[in-house]
């Protein structure tokens, strides 16, 4: 079910997140209610998203799936340069991997898309997430909503501060949903005030952002495009967006295979959530094991119902989940 409003989906992607989410892409397409969905990537992903196609017939929705180059939106080397130099400059020498550049990359990429977009909006989609049901991103009205969750990283308001000294968190939830309906116009905008402020080097928005940042800076997350973007705009332009709860499961890798992961299990799960994520190097918890895919449990509890009694024994160092 598309929104009425024409808009497009970028979901950013490495090769080999490309294929490690192999086989969702279909369910991706199908569900997300965009017009078009871009995978946004190296150009090795061109061939791999040719090959998955040939595994669908001619009415798939990944059929109509297209591929755009990374580097034509923003040159991937031009910014891993200047992560090279900050922490060249304050690590003695050492020459970072490039994981912590294509990390910052892809925020900018999400960024820089605006420029390359042809409609008013368009939805940044995260490729190790999967919809489970059908959903909106505008209200009857027209509006495009912000979608919220409950989680805060003090480095990433330190970073919006140095950014845009008069700008700091202004709602008591986040803006990090695995997902966002960016406004073209209200993106260049950003951009642009980023790039006025002449306390920082650089002429780019990323440049900028970047060189606000110390070596130690760049590997603890520095900053965040989405609690960025949200907050600007919640500041500058509050009627633009509607707020909005948003339920899902961030750590589904830990309690679901994805590559088992049935038609049975997603219904059971858009009950209570409209997607799940499978974050890397996550594995299914030995005490979750047969449980949430189990059918007999589903069927006498919610997915919510059991989530909630799973982190009843999480330990103080563990990431809760916290829904409306």
């Amino acid at each position: 079910m598309a929104d009425k409003i024409i808009y497009d989906a970028i979901i950013v992607q490495t090769p080999d997140d490309f294929k490690r989410m192999t086989g969702h892409h279909e369910r991706m397409c199908c569900l997300l209610p965009s017009d078009r969905v871009f995978f946004v990537g190296r150009s090795e992903i061109a061939d791999l998203l040719t090959k998955e196609k040939e595994n669908y017939p001619e009415d798939s929705a990944i059929k109509k799936a297209g591929f755009i180059n990374e580097n034509d939106i923003l040159p991937f080397d031009a910014v891993h340069e200047i992560v090279c130099e900050i922490v060249k400059r304050d690590m003695d020498g050492q020459v970072p991997g490039r994981n912590i550049t294509g990390w910052y990359y892809q925020q900018f990429i999400k960024w820089a898309y605006s420029n390359y977009s042809d409609n008013k909006y368009y939805l940044v989609w995260d490729g190790d997430t999967i919809p489970c049901r059908e959903f909106s991103m505008f209200s009857d009205d027209g509006h495009p909503f912000f979608d919220t969750k409950h989680e805060y990283h003090k480095p990433y308001f330190d970073t919006i501060s140095k950014l845009l000294p008069n700008l700091s968190k202004c709602i008591d939830r986040s803006f990090i949903s695995e997902h966002m309906i960016m406004d073209c116009d209200l993106v260049k905008e950003l951009m642009d005030k980023i790039e006025a402020n002449t306390s920082l080097p650089g002429s780019s928005f990323w440049e900028k952002i970047l060189w606000s940042l110390s070596a130690s800076e760049l590997m603890n997350s520095g900053f965040s495009e989405f609690e960025t973007y949200g907050s600007y705009v919640m500041t500058h332009h509050k009627d633009a967006y509607i707020l909005r709860s948003y339920n899902s499961m961030r750590y589904g890798a830990m309690f679901f295979d994805k590559d088992k992961i049935s038609e049975r299990d997603f219904d059971w799960l858009s009950r209570d959530f409209c997607a799940i994520s499978f974050e890397k190097n996550q594995s299914i918890r030995p005490d979750t094991d047969n449980i949430f895919n189990n059918p007999k449990y589903q069927e006498k509890l919610s997915a919510r119902q059991i989530m909630e009694m799973v982190q009843e024994d999480y330990k103080n160092d563990e990431y809760k989940e916290v829904w409306d």
